[in-house]
């Protein structure tokens, strides 16, 4: 069986290896139509399509919104990502509202997915390695969600895909299709050109024929990248958040370094281990590409411990998700060498293990492509259900102040004339103030407690809602999950319910 499947050798059978990648993707793609995503559950989400939304309404990325205390008109930015993603978007959301923006990255993992396995199949590798990508909990989580995470996953494996056939081919139209696509992928975040800078560099280093194809279509690609900045932003050069990345932080790196090994050492099985001890065509290209994507995020100062520990496995791994075709390829040529050497020093029982190692790791991956979708649709409802209690119990034409962090997801800015507040903006002095100017307003604040990072969230919520007014009346107590609890105070009364 090992050699079926190209765990050992290279006499993978290649209708049982596409007919187990074919199958992975059916199940994916037919949980993904059964359970269609029907929430926002995260912030990104939210803010890309946001910015999708106000693009397609105003060919800008402006709005329009009132200071609720100071009656100032404000235009503000819903959202300031790269907008490689938002015009990957807009088909889809003009096609089919909000709730279209989840396709792209639905097609983005089945492009990773096919691009990794023919990449495999060319390098004369078995292709069932490209399964490693549907084996990752961050590339199924975020294959449902409206970012960038999995279009990046894409991008990696068509870019150096298309890298390794130039090396075999005329070089002109491969390197320049390559270079096009890493160039084009700073669209979709700026370290999303990490993976091709080692390969595009030792072309240039070994003087190979053609690499200024690579340069030409990389500056092709940027360019696209600079337009939309020029564009969105009035500045070719603007990175979002005005500082590109994370800074360098090194007090948490222990935490991060456990949760990164554990990623790329269990959910890819041995994967870094693997990685490293590629010996292929390329190797200090592969090995500097796999070392110095690792030591740069495990250095950012990123930590998602503030969402607790299941969904850091999402959250803090994601960043790794364009990593993984490399990894497959490297994996594909150093995992059968070494099987094939330990099989023949350690006798049939090591043999047995790796087969039945490979057979429950093989299942596993097939149930996780379809049961990701009915699991992350039942937690979706929870999520639906706090947006749904915000817009059913907050009109949208009044004040709203929340704990912004926690709640900035749920609440459509979009369709509020008034800025919506962040608790941690206002003093006492600041709700008086408000009170006068507005006859009503609304207070939601949500405690989590899945993380010490909510739980002093939620003591601050306590402190801020001992501040409001003897006006202000609960409306709504919610509890949306075990670890989210929704509140909302309405804070005076219409002139037409005082008058009664």
């Amino acid at each position: 069986m090992l050699r079926h499947l190209g765990l050992i050798g290279r006499g993978a059978d290649g209708r049982l290896v596409w007919l187990l990648l074919a199958g992975a993707l059916l199940l994916y793609t037919v949980g993904f139509a059964a359970f269609y995503p029907s929430a926002v559950v995260n912030t990104d989400e939210d803010l890309y399509i946001e910015q999708t939304l106000v693009w397609l309404e105003t060919g800008s990325l402006h709005a329009s919104k009132q200071d609720p205390l100071t009656g100032a008109t404000e235009v503000v930015v819903p959202g300031d990502y790269p907008m490689g993603m938002v015009v990957l978007f807009a088909p889809f959301v003009a096609g089919f509202g909000w709730r279209g923006a989840f396709i792209p990255a639905y097609l983005a993992v089945l492009v990773a997915v096919l691009a990794t396995a023919k990449w495999l199949q060319e390098e004369r590798r078995s292709p069932i390695f490209a399964l490693l990508l549907l084996g990752f909990p961050a590339v199924l989580v975020m294959g449902r969600m409206a970012t960038s995470d999995t279009a990046r996953i894409a991008t990696t494996a068509l870019g150096l895909w298309l890298f390794f056939r130039g090396l075999d081919r005329e070089p002109r139209g491969w390197w320049l299709a390559s270079g096009l696509v890493a160039g084009a992928s700073l669209a979709l975040r700026e370290n999303s050109v990490l993976p091709f800078i080692p390969f595009f560099a030792g072309s240039v280093l070994r003087w190979d024929r053609g690499w200024g194809w690579l340069l030409l279509g990389g500056l092709l690609g940027a360019a696209f990248h600079l337009t939309g900045n020029m564009l969105a932003f009035g500045d070719p050069l603007f990175v979002r958040g005005h500082q590109g990345f994370y800074p360098f932080e090194i007090e948490h790196l222990h935490e991060r370094l456990l949760l990164y090994l554990l990623g790329l050492l269990v959910f890819v099985p041995g994967g870094l281990a693997f990685g490293l001890a590629y010996r292929g065509r390329r190797r200090p290209e592969v090995l500097t590409t796999i070392v110095g994507f690792f030591l740069f995020f495990l250095f950012q100062a990123y930590g998602a411990s503030e969402s607790g520990f299941v969904k850091s496995l999402v959250l803090g791994l994601r960043y790794f998700d364009s990593l993984l075709p490399l990894l497959a390829f490297a994996m594909a040529e150093s995992v059968p060498r070494w099987l094939g050497i330990e099989r023949g020093a350690k006798s049939a029982r090591m043999g047995a293990l790796v087969r039945k190692g490979s057979v429950l790791w093989l299942a596993g991956v097939l149930v996780a492509c379809f049961a990701v979708h009915p699991a992350l649709d039942r937690w979706a409802g929870s999520q639906a259900q706090i947006r749904g209690a915000l817009e059913q119990h907050v009109p949208r034409e009044t004040v709203l102040i929340t704990n912004y962090n926690a709640l900035r997801k749920f609440v459509p800015d979009l369709n509020r004339p008034y800025r919506t507040l962040d608790r941690r903006e206002l003093s006492s002095e600041s709700l008086h103030a408000l009170g006068l100017r507005h006859e009503v307003y609304f207070v939601a604040l949500l405690d989590r407690s899945d993380s010490d990072y909510w739980r002093a969230d939620m003591e601050a919520n306590a402190a801020f809602s001992t501040q409001l007014p003897a006006s202000a009346a609960l409306i709504l107590d919610l509890n949306a999950t075990q670890t989210d609890r929704l509140r909302i105070w309405r804070v005076g009364e219409p002139r037409e319910a005082t008058s009664r």
